[in-house]
């Protein structure tokens, strides 16, 4: 589940329909109370979602254990004036928790015209904790099953070596009919170093010698072919693919004149490319990469390989 886009997407009759919904790993639900308690209970949300995988708070709605003896939503008591009660948060929230956490959102839900409502608070899931509650609770909390708990030790002091990962994801771009190019992009929260890419590709298909820009130059170094069909490409410890950022190998391509692998019905009507990337700080995963061909091939081609 995309937690953000559902946090979004949220209404004040999507809630209303919400009744009976269990909550979970990264679903809260509270009352709003005085000051004071708003306050440490703000504090305890940052603090255990930022300290876990991030988490959705619906201020104004309850929930109580059912027949099952699971946490259920069972009621709807609203929050009044929740456009102030969603700025007062805002203004809390830098003082709640100990570092700040970067990216939490406070939205009103309220039907229009009207005052009374919900409160819907985002947290996403931190890499620069722990995080430490404020607000008189002074102690480091973490969602656990359906329950803020405090952190025991050894917690806190792994979470204190803890730092951002990065995560790689690879895909065919076409560059022309029978040319593709292999793009990795950092999809993590930290840089990825010494990145390497294995690729395989079936006959007749073959690694695009002209490489990236046409004169054989690589952004991964080509490093040597494994096996037939297969190569590497590897940068050194120095070379960083940092978070949002993406880069392509010359990639796999056919030949400028495909008449005769058309001729002896040799090109696969499904393009199958095989990959293992990885880097320095992340294990190696291995995929297939497809790419439909039958776009460019003759009308009622079939291929005669296997």
């Amino acid at each position: 589940m995309d937690l953000k886009a559902w946090f979004d997407s949220l209404t004040h009759s999507k809630i209303l329909k919400m009744g009976g919904n269990p909550e979970s790993q990264v679903l809260d639900c509270k009352r709003i109370g005085d000051e004071g308690d708003m306050k440490k209970n703000l504090a305890v949300v940052l603090s255990g979602f930022a300290n876990g995988q991030g988490g959705v708070c619906l201020w104004g709605v309850t929930a109580k254990k059912n027949s099952q003896g699971i946490d259920c939503i069972d009621a709807f008591p609203g929050v009044d004036d929740a456009r102030r009660v969603a700025s007062r948060f805002d203004e809390l929230t830098p003082q709640a928790v100990s570092p700040g956490t970067a990216g939490v959102v406070h939205r009103a839900i309220v039907p229009r015209s009207e005052s009374r409502g919900f409160v819907a608070t985002f947290v996403p899931a931190s890499d620069g904790g722990p995080h430490m509650a404020r607000f008189g609770e002074d102690r480091y909390y973490q969602r656990i099953g359906l329950s803020f708990s405090r952190m025991e030790p050894f917690q806190i002091a792994d979470m204190f070596g803890r730092r951002a990962r990065p995560s790689l994801k690879v895909s065919l771009k076409q560059w022309n009919p029978f040319e593709y190019r292999v793009q990795i992009e950092n999809v993590g929260r930290g840089p990825a170093r010494g990145l390497f890419i294995q690729v395989t590709a079936p006959a007749p298909f073959h690694r695009n010698l002209m490489g990236i820009d046409g004169n054989r130059n690589e952004v991964i170094p080509y490093a040597g072919n494994h096996s037939a069909g297969t190569w590497l490409h590897a940068g050194d410890a120095g070379m960083l693919l940092h978070p949002t950022m993406s880069v392509m190998i010359g990639g796999v391509w056919l030949a400028y004149d495909v008449s005769q692998y058309i001729a002896a019905r040799s090109i696969p009507a499904i393009l199958e490319v095989g990959y293992k990337v990885g880097a320095l700080d992340v294990a190696p995963q291995e995929g297939t990469l497809r790419a439909d061909l039958r776009p460019h091939l003759p009308s009622g081609y079939i291929c005669v390989l296997s």
